[in-house]
């Protein structure tokens, strides 16, 4: 038996099951091994991949985001090699939270946020 995932991926508005779910965070921590992750705002999350990233990692778990949490815009630049990440309601900054620790989850990335990002503590700020 599996333990279950205890990552702040794991948002109540999520679609994916248990398996699902972790598929997704490695391919999360895949893309941002060759990334700079910045915040430039609480509710955007912008990632410079620093090569063209595996297209197919990147459509996949575009698709899958947009599957299961379709309060996320996704758009991914080619010419700037930029994928942005925002919602558009406050209170679901803490799943862009989550993103964002999944793509630092493996560390590789450099930083760049123009302001520092805060962990998900579990309360709304």
């Amino acid at each position: 038996m599996t333990a279950p995932i205890e990552l702040p991926m794991a948002i109540a508005d999520c679609g994916l099951d248990q398996t699902a779910l972790g598929e997704q965070l490695g391919r999360y921590r895949r893309l941002g091994a060759q990334a700079q992750v910045a915040r430039p705002s609480p509710l955007v999350l912008s990632v410079h991949f620093l090569h063209e990233p595996d297209p197919e990692l990147l459509r996949t778990t575009i698709a899958v985001e947009r599957e299961c949490c379709s309060f996320f815009a996704l758009e991914y630049t080619r010419e700037d090699r930029r994928l942005t990440v925002s919602v558009d309601e406050p209170e679901r900054h803490p799943a862009l939270d989550a993103i964002e620790t999944a793509l630092r989850g493996r560390g590789g990335g450099q930083d760049e946020a123009t302001e520092p990002s805060r962990p998900h503590t579990g309360q709304d700020s």
